[in-house]
């Protein structure tokens, strides 16, 4: 797991050291505490590093990100894409089977300022908000990539909003919002996943009622996601 001293990261990573179900190696280029799994601590964009913790694993659950506001063009600067296509080429190298990719729903997040309510983002369409969400498209594409060339299996999550707990702060985090238990959840079922798709695309959130605009149906029907968290009563707080 890349990123795992991160928010998204922590939330799984002790729900499954609880469950024991997985053997874990965490990865972050910041410290992690209270483990008791592997760690490995580097940067990603250090080519050895990132060729050397592939090695020997079964999945890559890949949850690390360079924020929007650190975006650049300097070529000697890394950015968000750079670093996933390095760690997607050491997945290739070193055979890993499956990669559980975290995409953004900035992806689409465009289609909020072109479309009227309602409508759904489909997982198959492109309509990034800025770099950020087009550097999450290219990477699903290099997925695709992968599955195509390197006979691997890629699941991509685009997730909505995420802030370590299931309580909305708005009526729009009540349409994206992914609570930790669904999360949990979600992403073991990625890792898991032994169906026909070697190429899914999904998004991720809790339950919304039908008052969301990001599609979760692959989930529900490739994955058998079942979200836990429903997030309607919460929205009759915002509009009643």
């Amino acid at each position: 797991m890349t990123g795992a001293a991160g928010l998204l990261g922590r939330c799984l990573w002790q729900a499954w050291e609880e469950s024991g179900h997985y053997d874990l190696t965490l990865v972050d280029r910041l410290p992690i505490e209270g483990a008791r799994s592997r760690v490995e601590v580097g940067d990603l964009f250090d080519r050895d590093f990132t060729g050397r913790i592939c090695v020997g694993q079964d999945v890559v659950v890949a949850l690390a990100y360079v924020p929007s506001e650190e975006a650049t063009f300097d070529p000697g600067a890394g950015t968000d894409i750079g670093m996933n296509m390095q760690l997607f080429e050491a997945c290739r190298r070193a055979a890993v089977g499956r990669l559980v990719f975290a995409s953004s729903n900035h992806a689409t997040g465009w289609n909020e300022q072109t479309r009227e309510r309602p409508f759904l983002s489909s997982p198959d369409e492109y309509n990034p908000t800025g770099w950020y969400g087009a550097m999450k498209g290219m990477a699903e594409l290099a997925g695709k990539a992968l599955v195509n060339t390197a006979g691997m299996r890629f699941i991509g999550i685009r997730v909505g909003f995420f802030y370590g707990h299931g309580e909305p702060d708005s009526l729009r985090a009540c349409e994206a919002l992914l609570a930790p238990e669904d999360a949990v959840q979600l992403f073991g079922l990625a890792v898991d996943y032994e169906g026909q798709q070697r190429y899914l695309v999904t998004y991720g959130t809790s339950e919304t009622g039908g008052h969301g605009n990001l599609d979760i149906g692959p989930a529900r029907r490739e994955l058998g996601y079942r979200p836990a968290v429903d997030l309607v009563a919460a929205r009759r707080k915002y509009r009643p």
